[in-house]
């Protein structure tokens, strides 16, 4: 049911968005009906390659290169959305009193601004998309730490698709680079069945973290069974949370909680006095929750510091203006508290095009020292 839900009602919105193009931007912009028919071509063309990509994703197996083009159709999409509504905001200029020249040579000029910014938008999302993790650094200090040590977070790797081997290949050897001592998957990790995706999956084994490898689920572990994918990484000996803590060689508490999408299906729901019974309080805490609005909930409790994902920070901007209408927090750090702090990784991958614009994809590299 979940997976069926999710890809109808993406379909219906992007349905919407190519209708409101043709027939609010290409009737106002083009004046040639063979103009208005190649703007239909292009529209429905984009709007099947949606149709393939949910296809693809979710039911299908197709080639590589034709599910890297359906992907692209979900980015164009988006932009269009954006270049649609810039555009809108110029449409009164058409119903000044102009001469029936200067109006056709002003649509003209709309037409054209509107096929650049498209093309520039698409182009620059499409550069940064494929640019390599940046490994953003961030000193924090911990009470009650009786030491320093090392952690990196990984969330929204969206493993499936395109996320393949040799992505996972390439960054596990930076992250290994890097030393760790724990490292920290903060959902999503996973965007297919563990049987699709086993070889890519896999190669999470090669990731070395002396202290231990910490997973709490995302949203999307939910569709496409997140038992099967949680007894896998389990195998593989990463240590999955599930409401529960670890308290780390006298050295700090590790909680996680389930997402929330669990309250939305009645199944594997968070609960965060479960997570933190048995925590040592002479030690600091932190929480792995993936959606960072969960933050809330944890105020007033012993938790210390809170990381979470699930925003990709936006993606494509300005998508993140919707983000935080819903999730409050996009990226980066924020003082809840005089006690509690949230960490938001903008994600390590990416969901739907190889795409970013203005939220490069991340690899976190916490230095924890005591205060």
């Amino acid at each position: 049911m979940i997976k069926t839900l999710f890809p109808l009602l993406l379909l219906g919105s992007f349905a919407l968005i190519h209708y409101l193009a043709y027939k609010v931007g290409s009737r106002l912009l083009f004046e040639h009906p063979r103009s208005r028919q190649a703007a239909r071509i292009i529209l429905g063309f984009n709007l099947l390659c949606v149709l393939g990509y949910l296809l693809s994703r979710y039911f299908i197996t197709t080639p590589p290169a034709l599910y890297f083009i359906f992907s692209l159709s979900i980015g164009l999409g988006f932009i269009l959305l954006v270049t649609l509504l810039l555009w809108l905001l110029f449409t009164p200029l058409l119903f000044l009193p102009l001469k029936p020249s200067r109006r056709l040579a002003l649509k003209k000029s709309l037409g054209y601004a509107s096929g650049l910014f498209l093309a520039g938008y698409s182009t620059a999302s499409l550069i940064e998309g494929r640019l390599p993790p940046e490994v953003v650094k961030l000193s924090l200090k911990l009470p009650r730490l009786p030491q320093s040590f090392r952690a990196i977070q990984l969330s929204d790797l969206h493993i499936g698709g395109l996320i393949e081997e040799h992505y996972m290949e390439a960054l596990g050897e930076r992250i290994n680079a890097l030393k760790p001592d724990m490292i920290f998957l903060t959902g999503d990790i996973t965007d297919a069945s563990c049987e699709q995706i086993r070889a890519p999956l896999e190669k999470l084994k090669a990731l070395q973290a002396p202290l231990g490898i910490y997973f709490v689920s995302g949203n999307h572990e939910f569709f496409h069974g997140i038992q099967k994918t949680m007894n896998f990484l389990r195998e593989m000996g990463i240590v999955v949370l599930e409401n529960d803590s670890r308290t780390i060689e006298g050295l700090v508490n590790i909680a996680g909680v389930h997402d929330l999408f669990g309250r939305r299906i009645g199944f594997l729901e968070p609960d965060l006095e479960q997570a933190l019974q048995g925590i040592d309080p002479l030690l600091p805490t932190i929480l792995l929750a993936h959606q960072p609005k969960f933050a809330k909930e944890a105020l007033g409790y012993p938790v210390d510091l809170i990381l979470s994902g699930h925003t990709h920070g936006g993606q494509i901007a300005p998508f993140g203006l919707l983000v935080r209408l819903d999730q409050t927090y996009l990226q980066g750090l924020y003082e809840l508290s005089p006690q509690t702090r949230l960490y938001v990784n903008p994600g390590t991958g990416f969901w739907g095009p190889p795409m970013r614009f203005l939220s490069r994809a991340e690899i976190t590299l916490f230095e924890f020292t005591p205060s």
